[in-house]
């Protein structure tokens, strides 16, 4: 009985199918779409090119798309962003990072909140360097929450251990404000609620880091931070989550907060 049962779980234990490659005609196609509209003057044209062939994973269609990061017009900017956000290619993360340490992109504090999150999308553990790297040095809820939440995104040990590191080095003034974002991102983490309260929640991680086990995805109850969680992660202008009794529905959050306004909060 039990070699029938180990060979009914192999299945279950074998590495993921590998993603089947791009139509090489539609490859071909977004490339010569792509090489001509981006020297194109017309904002329209340039915006269109790119959301048409967002979601081809090949590394020359992703390369052009992030030409898109660097366009002198913020549409086209963000444009390239969301479609490099959910672009499968390995290569699509790398520009992302990329783009991240230049000194430009971090002047754009609303178009630098998107690229937060577009790099916190992918959950890579190689993004958590740069998604905790000098938090506080933009003072921004849009940028802020983008690295928190794409933080929690990385589903290790280490982005726990990142969270309440940042709720450590800001001091309670600076950390406060951020708070609601904090919770739903160690909520998402590790099921745990210890609301909106920086003590309560580094005094729950010194109790629980050894035995810390991190979920392999986010919970649905309590159902305001499910909530909170998905309409942040939605593809902008996707509805994600039913609204809440009374009020009416709206679609993803889309963009984070513009400078000086709080983000959406998550009831705590």
């Amino acid at each position: 009985m039990l070699i029938p049962l180990l060979l009914s779980l192999i299945p279950l234990i074998q590495d993921p199918p590998k993603p089947v490659p791009p139509d090489p005609e539609k490859v071909k196609a977004a490339v010569a779409q792509l090489t001509e509209a981006l020297s194109k003057p017309e904002v329209g044209t340039r915006l269109r090119a790119i959301e048409s062939c967002a979601e081809i994973a090949d590394a020359e269609v992703v390369r052009l798309i992030a030409r898109g990061l660097s366009d002198k017009d913020s549409a086209v900017r963000g444009a390239a962003v969301e479609a490099l956000r959910f672009n499968e290619h390995k290569k699509a993360l790398d520009e992302l990072h990329g783009r991240a340490k230049v000194k430009a992109a971090k002047e754009d504090v609303l178009g630098y909140a998107g690229l937060m999150r577009a790099i916190g999308q992918h959950g890579d553990p190689g993004s958590l360097e740069i998604l905790a790297d000098n938090p506080w040095s933009i003072q921004d809820a849009g940028v802020l929450e983008a690295r928190i939440l794409g933080i929690s995104r990385i589903r290790t040990k280490e982005a726990v251990k990142a969270l309440t590191d940042l709720m450590e080095m800001g001091g309670q003034g600076k950390v406060q404000p951020f708070m609601k974002d904090f919770r739903v991102a160690m909520w998402a983490l590790t099921g745990a609620d210890q609301g909106a309260s920086r003590d309560l929640w580094l005094a729950w991680y010194r109790d629980n880091k050894a035995k810390l086990e991190v979920r392999p995805a986010p919970a649905t109850e309590p159902r305001e931070l499910a909530q909170r969680w998905s309409r942040y992660w939605a593809k902008d202008g996707d509805e994600q989550a039913p609204p809440e009794k009374g009020k009416r529905r709206r679609g993803g959050d889309g963009p984070p907060p513009e400078k000086g306004k709080d983000p959406p909060t998550a009831g705590g």
